[in-house]
């Protein structure tokens, strides 16, 4: 159950640059804010948000236009997606942090990092999106293709007949065993949200420009010490691409986790905060 997951943490709202900011936080210590995936909520980490509070103030939040955060108008680019995560910082009295960033929230984090170094800790940048590698092998880029076109199809399906139905399809690509990890309470959840904010940015996803894709020049902008942590059967990414991405950031590490898809983070809670916390300790 997703509230006994987080059994003793807190919702707090910030007013981050004029935008209503839901986080759930715990803990105390160096701030560790955890990003979800484009689409997502702050309930990505519900598995995480408390035992990542015995060693941080562990915080996970709804981005801006996603799950209970507000917009105010502006198209999701990730100039926008930044600056309000500095806002949310700045409203939060939080002048540096660790991130961890899950998909487009590993987009997002390494942004802040290339952007404001200083508000940056250490990144893990988990099964993150916007790749754009050269030269890669073959395999690894056609079951990326075919990972990334599945993503589309489910999208494109939910945005023509927005039904639970269409909210779980879309929710089993998350998972390598969706009939193991995926539950009927983050259907209705993810339902729920999309009920709240249709219309709004957070169904629609993020909007991409080509100057902010992480191609070997943008990552080698990332100066904080960053943990590439993927896994063996992420459908957005093939590891080949991302272990050749690794050696363009000049502080990077590697770290894989097996019979895991996208979520690791929920899949196998017990090794990815091991994982996170032996990283952002060391």
């Amino acid at each position: 159950m997703l509230w006994l997951d987080l059994l003793g943490a807190e919702v707090r709202y910030y007013d981050a640059g004029g935008v209503r900011t839901r986080s759930i936080q715990a803990g105390s210590g160096m701030p560790l804010v955890m990003l979800h995936g484009g689409g997502g909520h702050a309930e990505t980490y519900a598995k995480n948000i408390i035992p990542l509070s015995a060693d941080f103030d562990a915080r996970a939040i709804d981005y801006y236009g996603h799950g209970l955060t507000g917009g105010d108008g502006r198209p999701p680019t990730m100039d926008v997606l930044v600056r309000h995560f500095i806002d949310y910082l700045d409203a939060a009295g939080i002048e540096r942090a660790h991130l961890v960033g899950e998909s487009l929230g590993g987009a997002l984090a390494a942004w802040t990092a290339i952007e404001h170094p200083e508000r940056v800790g250490k990144l893990v940048y988990c099964v993150g999106a916007w790749l754009k590698i050269p030269d890669v092998d073959p395999e690894a880029q056609r079951a990326t293709d075919a990972g990334l076109g599945e993503f589309r199809r489910l999208n494109e399906q939910f945005a023509a007949n927005p039904s639970r139905e269409n909210i779980r399809l879309r929710l089993r690509w998350l998972f390598h065993k969706p009939d193991r990890d995926l539950t009927d309470e983050l259907v209705d959840l993810r339902w729920a949200l999309y009920e709240h904010a249709l219309g709004r940015q957070g169904t629609a996803g993020e909007e991409r420009r080509a100057s902010h894709m992480l191609t070997p020049e943008n990552l080698a902008r990332i100066t904080v010490p960053t943990l590439f942590l993927w896994t063996d059967h992420n459908p957005s990414q093939h590891l080949g691409i991302a272990k050749k991405a690794m050696t363009y950031v000049p502080d990077a590490e590697w770290a894989l986790m097996e019979d895991s898809g996208h979520w690791p983070q929920w899949e196998h809670p017990e090794i990815f905060n091991e994982i996170v916390t032996e990283f952002l300790k060391k």
